[in-house]
């Protein structure tokens, strides 16, 4: 009996307890749409460089944020007299950043652009609310017109809020920018806006920019596409994507980047020696000598793509296709070390092969063997000098050559 009293005193202290709270919050909550109404109505001449005009802005940051603690409570979240007073009292702050830009006074950039951000969030979010389906099903927001018509025509000072942050590599602002500009493209309340969309390509290039620097491929891939019609960076936004993506592990996003690289930029040396590399990586030389071939047939001179051809047929041990192609690629002038090492190697290997040739004795085998220890000579020499620090490629195949040939002092003085 006890322990039931006592519960029923603690349910009566609550209830006295809320019954005395709740008037109290109500004359608080009262109290505070006052002052805001009071400084959006005080909110004039801002634009004046004085005491007067910062302590007026002062008191719209203030309420703000005062009624914005409300809306962040379920209890007051829903309440649309509270989200059309916090779109006042942003959009008169915001209103002095557009008449000091007009009258063409300094302003803070970043502040007046975040102060934009702020603006078409709670927008958007009210209209949100604005738009709730009636008991019949009917969704009539009471609000849409008149916010369209007076706030659509700012949407892009957010898109060259998000220039300007790029410029100052604040990424993550930019980032906010971009996405929130090609975002609202999608909002109800601007869906009756026509909108001037001849950047917008241009935008979305910014967006990945922004998200690459981020190191963020979620946000990249979201505009993605769309920046990829921009024509004048598209190749540049390939390589964005390309790196992010490899980057992130999402090889398939990779490859099909690459892919469409070497397709509109063949000649790159980005794009095609990584397609190359990814294949060859694989052990997939097959479709590694496909792409090779197909960029032959762009252009069949083309350093890059000989040397390409070369590799893979060195990979697939096609020697003898692989040393004409480095002889051409010696003709165009390509003094790269690589060559020298494996034309070298060739003539080891056919070195190798005419010391087993069946059915020639030992004598026939030297000699032919011999002839090839000394074609290799110029080529692993020169490799030697070049990279003496590879000591594990040329060595072997030099002290080869130099017993075979009977080379007595370079034999010497290679093993010292």
């Amino acid at each position: 009996m006890r322990k039931f009293v006592f519960i029923l005193l603690i349910i009566f202290s609550i209830s006295v307890v809320n019954a005395n709270d709740n008037p109290k919050r109500a004359k608080q909550l009262k109290s505070d749409i006052a002052a805001a109404k009071a400084a959006i109505k005080n909110a004039v001449d801002m634009e004046k460089n004085d005491n007067a005009a910062k302590n007026k802005l002062a008191a719209l940051e203030k309420n703000e944020n005062t009624i914005r603690k409300y809306i962040l409570q379920n209890e007051y979240k829903d309440r649309e007299d509270l989200h059309l007073l916090l779109i006042e009292l942003i959009w008169k702050q915001y209103e002095v950043g557009n008449n000091k830009m007009y009258l063409k006074q300094q302003t803070d950039t970043a502040w007046y652009v975040k102060t934009g951000r702020r603006l078409f969030l709670e927008i958007e979010s009210f209209d949100s609310l604005d738009s709730r389906v009636d008991a019949k099903g009917v969704s009539t927001p009471s609000y849409r017109k008149k916010h369209a018509e007076t706030y659509a025509p700012y949407i892009g000072n957010i898109q060259k809020g998000g220039i300007y942050f790029l410029h100052h590599k604040d990424w993550s602002e930019a980032w906010n920018c971009f996405d929130m500009y090609l975002d609202s493209r999608k909002w109800p309340v601007f869906a009756s806006v026509k909108r001037d969309t001849t950047n917008d390509t241009q935008t979305a290039y910014y967006a990945i920019l922004a998200a690459n620097n981020l190191n963020n491929l979620e946000k990249a891939k979201k505009y993605a596409e769309e920046a990829l019609t921009y024509k004048p960076r598209y190749e540049n936004a390939l390589i964005l994507l390309s790196n992010l993506s490899i980057e992130k592990g999402d090889t398939t996003l990779y490859i099909d980047y690459i892919k469409r690289g070497f397709k509109n930029f063949t000649k790159s040396e980005y794009f095609f020696p990584r397609l190359i590399d990814y294949y060859t990586a694989k052990g997939e030389y097959d479709i590694a000598e496909n792409y090779v071939d197909e960029a032959l047939r762009a252009d069949s001179t083309y350093s890059l793509f000989l040397l390409a051809k070369h590799s893979v047929l060195m990979s697939k041990e096609k020697y003898d296709d692989a040393l004409r192609y480095a002889y051409l690629l010696k003709e165009h002038g390509d003094s790269q070390s690589i060559l020298d090492y494996n034309m070298g190697y060739i003539y080891y290997i056919k070195a190798q092969q005419a010391l087993k040739q069946p059915g020639k004795n030992l004598r026939l085998r030297m000699k032919d063997a011999q002839k090839y220890y000394k074609f290799l000579l110029p080529y692993m020499e020169r490799y030697r000098s070049a990279v003496p620090e590879d000591r594990e490629k040329w060595y072997p195949v030099l002290y080869d050559a130099y017993l075979n040939l009977n080379m007595g002092k370079e034999f010497n003085a290679l093993k010292n």
